[in-house]
């Protein structure tokens, strides 16, 4: 029950039908930080529903009726929000595409999402991202966050123990000296031929975030080895009263960079594309899973993307129709609204994209997205969602089931990218068509 305020802080209302959801009541509002409606709420409204706020004939909010009750930026933020008269209202937890509360969703909701400043490391995506063996990623992780247990940090911890580094035994220990500092390691980093950061600092993830810059990604698995072995001396020293030599150090480290290689061999150019569905062609790729059968019906692929501005929360669409060669058929692009992340743009953009193939006509099509989480969500029918994406998601399913033939596939952007280059002229017009538009760099370098 102690987690209950945190629970009821992120809750929202997703708006259906409107029937069971109170305007001054509930939060129901998209706003990140007050999700409450603002204006006074007036007595004789008071238990005033939300369906009230709807025109029951168009499926809209009705624009009159909010002009008359609410304030501006309530109006402005009510707007916003998409609404289905199919669907009830429902709770759902409000950050979380899927609508779910989770430990970590609740402990964002607490902490916020903080941003590093200055004296923080902040390349935490790249520490993440690197191909090395998870155990190595856990200790420079340990290491960044600067709560190894070196003396110094021990000895803050109130555990008594001597300063003195039990490698060199001159300097007191902490992580930069344990790790780059001491002779004994600075003497390793020297054997070792690697580029190594020329930068005064005690701070070792200033250290570390200057590595990141220097060294390739085998630069990297090679330099981890090494990071993480010095440590493994540094424990022996402490607890076995021994140390090893630093070429011993190296060879250890060599040697597990091999295992991890042999062990994760890094996929060929040509292993990718076979892995993602694609043979690179030119600056696009053939797709192997669409080549066409001499038999049956022709179809076409159509590929689509959303754009999302999160300065002004403007989104927008393109997408392109091609013929089973990948030559040009046509394209369309216009601006998006109700979205409130690029998520949603991408499944807004997924049912403009399909209203506009069946409006066209056609039957047999083949939909490439390159936003992996929507790919996901299409095709895999037992997911429900219960936030506002669920609405979009169920919509392009729904389209998709009257054409005769429909099947979503997931491309790599750069194979995307003339539908991107769509949707982002679509940002600065207000025309549903701008194929016209587009540089003629763009058009050569397809077509």
């Amino acid at each position: 029950m102690a987690a209950k305020t945190i629970v009821c802080g992120g809750v929202r209302r997703r708006i259906g039908n409107g029937e069971s959801t109170l305007i001054w009541t509930h939060p129901w509002l998209q706003d990140d930080h007050d999700p409450m409606v603002q204006t006074e709420m007036p007595l004789q409204l008071q238990g005033a529903r939300v369906s009230g706020l709807i025109d029951q004939q168009t499926g809209n909010w009705d624009p009159s009726i909010l002009t008359d009750l609410f304030q501006p930026s309530d109006v402005t933020e009510i707007l916003k929000i998409p609404i289905s008269l199919d669907y009830d209202d429902t709770w759902y937890w409000y950050g979380d595409p899927r609508g779910e509360y989770s430990v970590k969703s609740g402990y964002r909701l607490i902490v916020g999402n903080y941003q590093g400043n200055n004296g923080i490391f902040t390349k935490w995506l790249h520490l993440w991202k690197l191909k090395v063996p998870p155990k190595w990623k856990m200790f420079l992780w340990r290491a960044t966050s600067d709560i190894l247990p070196t003396t110094t940090n021990l000895l803050i911890k109130r555990v008594d123990v001597d300063p003195q580094c039990a490698m060199c035994g001159i300097s007191q220990e902490d992580t930069m000296h344990a790790l780059v500092l001491c002779d004994y390691a600075r003497n390793i980093w020297e054997k070792s031929n690697l580029t190594i950061p020329n930068i005064v600092t005690n701070v070792f993830h200033d250290w570390f975030s200057e590595l990141l810059n220097v060294l390739d990604s085998d630069g990297m698995l090679y330099a981890a080895a090494i990071l993480y072995n010095v440590w493994r001396a540094r424990n022996r020293a402490v607890w076995e009263a021994t140390l090893p030599r630093p070429e011993s150090v190296l060879k250890a480290a060599a040697a597990a960079v091999l295992a991890w290689t042999r062990a994760h061999p890094l996929p060929t150019p040509r292993t990718a594309m076979l892995s993602s569905g694609t043979v690179g062609s030119g600056q696009h790729g053939v797709e192997l899973h669409t080549a066409e059968t001499s038999h049956g019906p022709p179809r076409r692929l159509c590929r689509v993307d959303g754009g999302f501005m999160h300065e002004t929360a403007n989104a927008a669409f393109g997408a392109v129709l091609l013929d089973t060669n990948e030559g040009y058929v046509s394209a369309c692009s216009g601006p998006l609204r109700g979205c409130s992340s690029p998520l949603m743009a991408e499944a807004l953009a997924c049912k403009e994209a399909l209203s506009w193939l069946k409006d066209r006509g056609e039957q047999n099509v083949e939909i490439y997205t390159d936003c992996l989480a929507l790919h996901h969500y299409l095709t895999t029918p037992t997911v429900v969602l219960r936030t506002y994406l669920g609405y979009a998601i169920d919509s392009c399913r729904l389209t998709s089931s009257l054409f005769q033939s429909c099947s979503f596939h997931l491309i790599p952007r750069l194979d995307n990218y003339l539908a991107h280059a769509l949707a982002t002229t679509a940002y600065q017009q207000t025309a549903t068509m701008y194929w016209d538009l587009l540089p003629p760099d763009i058009l050569s370098a397809y077509f």
